[in-house]
């Protein structure tokens, strides 16, 4: 009796397809993550401090315990946060600046590496602070580190690469 291997190709692109679909389920999970991150940071009505920590908490859910912030390229050096509640608390301090804030994620480039990924992109902030002088408009391009903890994309850190607001200016 003959064995029949015409299945082989078959199982291969079945494999490549549930490789794809994984991959690009995976990225949208990121994708998902940040969109809920940004949505959650938005400022658009005034929050009084109960509401501000409350907000604070809910997104300091969504990092991992520990988070690095790079910001060497605008002078503000490294940034090392060793504990959600000291995220929480500094999420709840600037958002007390903040009569109003509006953002934007553009052009997200998605790299998963197993339980790490990177997402470069540019985010864009429009709004006021308490006392200042009307509003301001920052475009940054940054690169944001994830990991995969107990089966949730987590924020791990970022890293500035650049700030983009001449591109959005006109010059």
């Amino acid at each position: 009796m003959k064995k029949s291997f015409a299945w082989i190709p078959a199982l291969v692109v079945v494999a490549a397809a549930a490789w794809l679909l994984l991959g690009n389920g995976e990225e949208q999970r990121i994708l998902d993550r940040l969109e809920q991150i940004r949505a959650l940071t938005e400022v658009r009505d005034r929050e009084n401090a109960l509401t501000r920590l409350g907000r604070a908490k809910q997104l300091s859910t969504l990092f991992s315990a520990q988070t690095r912030y790079d910001l060497t390229t605008l002078g503000h050096g490294i940034t090392e946060i060793n504990s959600r509640e000291e995220l929480a608390q500094r999420i709840a301090a600037g958002r007390s600046k903040m009569a109003s804030l509006e953002l934007g994620l553009l052009a997200p480039q998605v790299q998963i590496d197993g339980d790490h990924a990177t997402v470069g992109i540019t985010g864009t902030a429009l709004g006021a602070t308490h006392g200042g002088d009307g509003q301001f408009m920052d475009v940054h391009r940054v690169e944001i580190e994830l990991v995969r903890e107990d089966g949730d994309w987590l924020v791990r850190g970022a890293r500035h690469i650049r700030d983009e607001r001449a591109a959005f200016d006109g010059d």
